[in-house]
């Protein structure tokens, strides 16, 4: 069960038999504990033991810490850590590896190498799990330099390269878009280890070619089609949206969209299985298309998503919005934009910049600000953040002058084609600017704490 009290109530059962609960035995309750929503029943249960007088040792630790870390609360493990050293209680390589994966976890790789230095300090000798750990934090981080250099060590010290290592210094090349070291990584080091690459490995390889500068679609077509291949490691849709997104990013958006049109045939078979589009590949063909400023294929491939059944999310359409906008396509823009109103999709402040920088460079600032309006209204009733930011507050008093110099032609004239922007609209959005004033102020000082911390 994972209900409240868990741990409470399986402690309970246990005291009906005696003896009394020993150290074993709550080892043996804690590691019940190890699902990720358990991590406070965790903790209850090891402040009773110090209660009580039961020693907590090693394993105790271990156990606590590999909650935490299941949990994704790196601070609270590296605290157990700093608790246990400070009972006398020697941490092993178990202990360390744990709290370093917590770290990977939540992407700390400055804690995780501090760790490793701690670790040695403690005179533990880290094993292959404690190097992956190190490597998958600086993956997190994109670290991908000091990743190669955790996993060159490794050779110097003798500690061999699991897959799970080799997967995460791939990984890590894959952030920073290193190609060549990728590949290196997958062609020559796996083999020489006597490692076959996974799926894992070859996607990662795939994301590097995609994230290289400039991107590098056929490096990474070729990789897919080695997976499809007799023998390969079967692809998935990781595989196939990494090459779409290659693609995209090389203004090869014609050929995005062909692979996603392979996916959407089913012809692509995973595990016995057809493969079929989900919502990264159609954001990755839709991104294709706005980079290309292909807005009417964009366009397309939005409404056969919104079709297709699949969960949506504000990104295909913040693409959609992009590629109007680079088309000059101010009514598509804006149209969309309603659309994730009326799908109840939550918007952001990248979208809504989108909208009101496309409206004013085809000249319809009226429009621009009628996109707006009710976007901030909306938030405000339904009480989260504003889509709007600093962007939007340097940009609204722009569209506001230009469209009071639209008003003032518009009374000799028909006005302009998004509309006339009247003296009530303007004092209406005003008020609603001054929460985003607030909120916006409010992220700042934030980020100031976060600095200073």
């Amino acid at each position: 069960g994972g209900g409240g009290g868990g741990g409470g109530a399986v402690e309970a059962a246990a005291e009906e038999v005696s003896p009394p609960l020993d150290t074993a035995h709550y080892n043996v309750l804690l590691s019940c504990l190890s699902r990720p929503r358990r991590w406070k029943e965790a903790l209850e249960l090891s402040a009773r033991m110090g209660e009580r007088g039961v020693q907590r040792d090693t394993s105790t630790y271990n156990a606590l810490i590999s909650v935490m870390k299941a949990a994704g609360k790196w601070k609270l493990a590296l605290k157990l850590l700093r608790r246990m050293r400070s009972e006398g209680v020697p941490p092993d390589t178990i202990t360390f590896s744990a709290a370093m994966a917590a770290c990977a976890r939540g992407g700390e790789w400055r804690s995780a190498l501090l760790l490793m230095g701690s670790m040695r300090q403690a005179g533990v000798r880290p094993n292959t799990v404690t190097f992956s750990a190190a490597i998958s934090a600086c993956e997190k981080g994109g670290e991908w330099a000091r990743a190669l250099r955790l996993l060159r060590q490794m050779g110097d010290e003798q500690v061999p390269p699991d897959l799970i290592t080799f997967n995460a210094a791939i990984g890590a090349c894959a952030k920073g878009g290193e190609w060549e070291r990728a590949m290196s990584l997958l062609t020559e080091a796996m083999p020489a280890e006597g490692i076959t690459p996974d799926s894992v490995s070859y996607n990662a390889a795939i994301t590097a070619h995609a994230n290289a500068q400039p991107a590098r679609p056929d490096g990474a077509l070729s990789l897919l089609r080695a997976m499809e291949g007799e023998g390969g490691a079967p692809p998935d849709n990781f595989s196939y949206n990494g090459v779409i997104s290659a693609f995209g990013r090389a203004g090869r958006w014609e050929e995005a969209v062909a692979l996603l049109r392979q996916l959407a045939a089913g012809k692509v078979a995973h595990g016995g299985e057809a493969l079929s589009p989900d919502l990264v590949s159609y954001t990755a063909a839709i991104s294709a298309c706005a980079e290309a400023g292909r807005a009417a294929e964009a366009a397309a491939l939005l409404e056969e998503l919104r079709s297709s059944g699949l969960p949506l999310s504000i990104l295909p359409f913040s693409k959609a919005i992009a590629a109007a906008a680079k088309a000059g396509e101010w009514r598509v823009a804006c149209a969309t934009l309603r659309q994730v109103s009326s799908l109840q999709l939550r918007h952001n402040a990248l979208t809504t910049n989108l909208v009101l920088r496309a409206c004013d460079a085809a000249g319809e600032p009226a429009a621009a600000l009628s996109a707006l309006l009710p976007l901030l209204r909306e938030s405000a009733a339904a009480g989260v953040a504003s889509p709007a930011d600093e962007e939007t507050l340097e940009l609204v008093p722009h569209l506001l002058l230009r469209a009071a110099e639209a008003a003032e032609v518009a009374e000799a004239a028909e006005g302009a084609e998004g509309g006339v922007w009247s003296a009530e609209d303007a004092a209406q959005l005003r008020r609603a600017l001054g929460r985003v004033e607030a909120q916006t102020a409010a992220a700042a000082a934030r980020r100031a704490a976060k600095i200073k911390r």
